[in-house]
């Protein structure tokens, strides 16, 4: 009796952990990527990054926050550099339209800004997670598929019109991944059921003025510091609601 008692116990302890577990796992599922832009020039002629942006985002269940970067160009003695820093960071609930601006990505962070947004807001800085623009594209070929580092791309050559400027461009898309909330452009992504993570695109007629666009999927996990900022930033949206 007392052997049963206790095998009992140990299936009770061992349901419980499991349970502790997987409520823990599914707290933390999510979508964390890097958006990544650069902007090349033609030095002595070769093509070089003069300017590039990284931006990071996280996505769980219709809350979005994404990083904000500033860019400051300064001039000293006729020669110009940039400066890129984190000026803060943006919490969005899709379903309520509300955003909250944050100076930090921490739980303990205070809100800096609140307000509405409506679906055709075009956010400063960060992540767009609403009201992306899909330009149209008038051109599209399929190439062979690219390997980049383990990774398997879909590969095309693309055309468009922007800003009456003719841009042609190399699109790269994700086939092992089906459903993700990131996209370069919606439409083009919809149509090849694979999520387009890369653009490179310049004008027709100066190819050197070329600029890439790219989406890095980082993780479907979050760590445990951005789970407790999800969890205070939610709880900072009941409490100080957008009027």
């Amino acid at each position: 009796m007392k052997i049963l008692s206790m095998f009992v116990y140990y299936i009770l302890v061992l349901a419980i952990f499991c349970n502790c577990k997987t409520a823990h796992r599914i707290a933390t599922t999510g979508e964390a990527v890097e958006h990544v832009t650069t902007f090349w020039k033609s030095a002595s002629n070769i093509d070089t990054p003069y300017l590039s942006i990284t931006q990071k985002a996280w996505y769980q269940d219709s809350i979005g926050i994404t990083q904000i970067c500033g860019i400051n160009f300064v001039t000293i003695d006729n020669v110009q550099s940039v400066n890129i820093a984190t000026i803060g960071y943006r919490f969005i609930d899709l379903k309520k339209k509300w955003a909250y601006e944050y100076s930090s990505l921490s739980d303990t962070a205070l809100i800096e800004r609140k307000y509405r947004y409506a679906d055709i807001t075009n956010f400063t800085g960060g992540w767009n997670f609403v009201n992306r623009i899909s330009h149209p594209v008038d051109s599209f070929r399929l190439l062979p598929d690219t390997t980049i580092g383990a990774i398997t791309y879909k590969q095309a050559n693309a055309s468009l019109l922007l800003n009456k400027t003719r841009y042609k461009g190399i699109f790269l898309f994700r086939c092992d991944i089906k459903k993700t909330d990131f996209h370069i452009n919606t439409v083009v992504s919809n149509q090849m059921g694979c999520p387009l993570v890369f653009l490179r695109i310049y004008p027709e007629q100066n190819p050197h003025a070329r600029s890439d666009e790219e989406i890095k999927l980082i993780s479907n996990y979050f760590p445990d510091s951005i789970v407790k900022v999800f969890a205070a930033w939610k709880k900072n949206q009941i409490r100080f609601p957008v009027e």
